[in-house]
């Protein structure tokens, strides 16, 4: 939300405020905050990060076997609490957006002929799977330096593990939004990870990481995904039980892939799905709608 939209808003709620406010009840206080509680989570349960079921660039780059196809099939992960944490990240990424809006303003004001040189949360298709376009929006693009960026709000832990270089998932998102800007007709050279500290008081801690483009990255992570599709709507014409056995089968993660996940190491993910998995809109099975 932009500023000039967000005063817009502001104007509107404080015109209602003046002329007609609820009339006084006396709700008990704890009954009131529970209340409040409800609105903030139910918000948070039905903003469009939290609804959305199809596949996109954060998640094709997963190292797990048993994600990505679950993903694919349109299985419907269980949030077992309200994502706070996921909240917290977005509301930043709305502010910086915001901040980036502003400073594309000011250059305008500045140099009108000289062109816009950030694009603050624009879409871009990545790449299709087995017939779909998948769109994604990215964080910034830089067009001067012909660089993506990508906030990632994190803890301590992840900020320490950010030194040494991303994970393969955070890897292959910025690599194929890159790739979907140069397909667009854009010159992108580099990509770039903000990881920027939540628990900190400043941004001296920020790791900011980059990398040159290759478009192989890219490219390898859709062409695994596009195995995987195959393999669904394949096991789709036996039935739906089969499409659940061979899910559930996969592994838990996936070392040959991505060598960088430690023996042992769990996914954090997949006690997301449930085995008996509940469907929600299905990404593979609404093909058969569009084709």
């Amino acid at each position: 939300m932009t500023t000039a939209v967000s005063q817009s808003v502001e104007a509107e709620i404080r015109a209602i405020f003046k002329s007609n406010t609820a009339s006084y009840e006396g709700i008990n206080p704890r009954t009131a905050l529970d209340i409040i509680r409800s609105v903030v989570e139910n918000a948070i349960l039905n903003q469009p990060r939290s609804l959305q079921k199809r596949i996109g660039p954060s998640e094709i780059g997963t190292p797990c076997d048993h994600c990505l196809a679950a993903k694919l099939a349109g299985w419907q992960q269980i949030e077992k609490d309200v994502p706070w944490l996921p909240f917290v990240g977005t509301s930043v990424h709305s502010q910086i957006e915001d901040i980036f809006v502003q400073e594309s303003l000011k250059q305008c004001a500045t140099d009108p002929t000289g062109g816009v040189q950030y694009a603050a949360e624009n879409k871009t298709m990545v790449g299709v799977i087995d017939g779909v376009e998948i769109w994604g929006s990215t964080d910034l693009v830089d067009f001067v330096s012909g660089m993506t960026v990508d906030w990632k709000v994190v803890g301590a832990t992840t900020l320490r593990a950010a030194k040494v270089g991303p994970s393969q998932v955070y890897r292959v998102q910025q690599h194929l939004y890159a790739k979907g800007w140069n397909d667009a007709g854009y010159r992108i050279d580099h990509v770039a990870i903000a990881y920027l500290p939540r628990n900190d008081i400043s941004l001296t801690k920020a790791v900011w990481w980059t990398e040159p483009f290759n478009r192989e990255i890219a490219e390898e992570a859709l062409a695994r995904a596009n195995r995987f599709a195959a393999n669904i709507r394949a096991l789709r014409t036996i039935n739906e039980e089969a499409v659940t056995a061979w899910i559930t089968g996969l592994p838990r993660h996936n070392r040959q892939w991505n060598p960088d996940i430690a023996a042992g190491k769990e996914c954090f993910d997949c006690k997301r799905f449930p085995d008996n998995p509940v469907m929600a809109d299905p990404f593979l099975a609404g093909l058969d709608q569009i084709k």
